[in-house]
């Protein structure tokens, strides 16, 4: 059954514009957006809020936008910046944000609350111009259920341009150079939503995989330091990688790469300022050609000085209230295939996934040996003895790497976050997606993006029910921090509290439900005990 027209799914209706563009007023000028009277959604699309991070600005902290930009037509998409897939009309000059609100909100209400989204890509790939994070649905969808807020999606450098590292890159202070870029975005959110009637002290932040990633770094930065820059976070399948310092050998080697492939030879024995001044130079081309493929966040001793893990057990993070969720079938983005025997698996295990060093074969074998070989047991759950790929234990492998990479973190955020008092929300995802292509994935990672957004394509009735259901969890929690304000509404039961119960919601189209947090029990443990603490500096 397709439905064409349901209130999730109202991206299928024509877009009908107003001929008299929405207008706000900031300190660099005035911004002319778009009005859709069908879903009475205003919009401000790429809206700069920084200099633009070129020329001498190049692989330096973002600074705050200075140049007035008169009047701003703001009814398209900015650049993407410069991303491993190469998609969004990638260019350095990126650093733009963009805002969805209810029609009628003015400066003289600035009251309502904000949702800011952080895209995933593992700190390489992601653009906010990604049809799945477009506002317009899940704006008018907050409105329609009675919890409005504003939407804010932004742009961060990624790979090389916003997480270079090596030992020169810490000498000059210039390490996680993207996440400082989402940092400049809240300060601009700070001094300017009010004027699109946002009430800056009730922003929430959330983000999916290394969006969520960034989230729980803000929520720890600088040793846990509260800059009153949002007070609520939704974390979507975010992992917790040990971090290390910047001049580990295949960071260096990266860096390296830059000087000893390019031009930049001729200051191999200079200063690190030399040798920045050098990259600086370069065509971005011969950048993105001659740089290693090692990037990423490291510990810089200030922003980020530890890892998750170590932060959490410190207390050295700010208590908010949070979700925290994964999907069903996380694994299958992560995992190796072709894996047909124990000692296949063994090697991929102990590698890991983003970690700076191998774990010991006794601990990957033990935490092997807590999982079946039995493929009706393994990821994608609930598909029997069906295989997706080649290997006779690729689902047993799916089933190990998804709890590594997502289901163990979030089970371990949410216990520490709940001991130390804050009230946490815990959520498994379990729609599967429609479409035939994406089958052999499951629910896997990445997939509930297009359903809080209410931008399903294709969608079923039971994909816009989940659709709409979620978005307006989100909604309420972004504006009261308590989902349960739409619950009866929107035919949800009440979603408790993690707590010592370890409740969790359960969200699918054909009938959420509460469980209990402790699916697969031993081997998770065993993972937050053993495996995410080993190499977490």
């Amino acid at each position: 059954m397709r439905l064409s027209l349901v209130p999730a799914l109202s991206s299928l209706l024509p877009l009908v514009y107003s001929a008299t563009p929405p207008t706000v007023e900031i300190r660099n000028g005035t911004i002319l957006g778009v009005l859709n009277t069908t879903r009475s959604v205003e919009k401000f699309l790429g809206i700069p809020y920084a200099e633009p991070p070129v020329g001498t600005l190049r692989l330096a902290q973002s600074i705050p936008l200075k140049s007035p930009f008169g009047t701003l037509n703001a009814s398209a998409y900015g650049p993407a910046c410069y991303n491993s897939l190469n998609v969004g009309n990638p260019s350095e000059d990126c650093l733009t944000l963009n805002i969805w609100r209810p029609a009628g909100e003015t400066s003289s209400n600035a009251s309502l609350p904000v949702l800011v989204w952080l895209y995933g890509g593992g700190l390489v790939a992601g653009y906010a111009a990604d049809p799945k994070f477009e506002g317009t649905n899940l704006t008018a969808n907050s409105a329609a259920v009675g919890k409005p807020i504003i939407i804010v999606t932004l742009n961060y450098r990624l790979g090389p341009f916003g997480f270079l590292n090596g030992k020169e890159m810490a000498e000059l202070g210039l390490l996680n150079l993207g996440m400082l870029d989402q940092r400049r975005a809240f300060h601009w959110i700070q001094e300017n939503i009010g004027a699109f009637g946002g009430d800056p002290k009730k922003v929430t932040l959330a983000g999916e995989s290394a969006g969520a990633v960034s989230i729980y770094s803000h929520m720890m930065a600088y040793g846990g330091r509260d800059d009153a820059l949002f007070h609520g976070a939704i974390l979507e399948s975010g992992g917790a990688f040990p971090l290390t310092g910047p001049d580990t050998p295949a960071f260096q080697a990266s860096f390296n790469a830059l000087i000893t492939n390019t031009t930049c030879a001729s200051t191999l024995n200079g200063t690190a300022a030399e040798k920045l001044d050098c990259i600086r130079g370069l065509d971005v081309p011969t950048l993105r050609a001659s740089v290693g493929k090692s990037t990423g966040q490291s510990i810089d001793g200030d922003f980020t000085r530890t890892s998750l893990i170590n932060a959490l057990h410190s207390g050295a993070y700010a208590h908010i209230p949070t979700i925290v969720g994964t999907n069903t079938d996380e694994g299958t983005t992560s995992a190796p295939t072709n894996v047909s025997t124990l000692s296949d698996l063994l090697g991929p295990v102990s590698d890991g996934y983003f970690r700076p060093r191998k774990l010991p074969n006794t601990t990957a074998s033990t935490l092997i040996s807590k999982y079946s070989t039995n493929p009706r047991l393994g990821c994608p759950y609930n598909t029997g003895e069906t295989r997706f790929s080649g290997g006779a234990l690729d689902k047993m492998a799916c089933s190990i790497f998804g709890d590594i990479v997502q289901i163990a973190p979030a089970r371990m955020i949410a216990h520490v976050l709940t001991r130390s008092g804050v009230p946490v929300w815990r959520y498994r995802f379990n729609q599967l997606p429609p479409g035939g292509e994406m089958t052999g994935k499951g629910i896997g990672t990445a997939v509930e993006q297009q359903y809080v957004f209410s931008n399903v394509v294709n969608a079923t009735a039971w994909d816009g029910n989940v659709a709409f259901q979620m978005g307006a969890l989100w909604a309420s929690f972004a504006h009261d921090m308590d989902p349960n304000g739409v619950v009866a509404e929107v035919g949800l039961p009440k979603w408790p509290t993690y707590g010592k119960d370890a409740n969790s919601i359960v969200l699918s189209g054909f009938g959420s439900s509460i469980e209990q947090d402790t699916y697969r029990g031993d081997a998770i443990q065993y993972i937050i005990d053993k495996v995410l603490p080993d190499g977490a500096a």
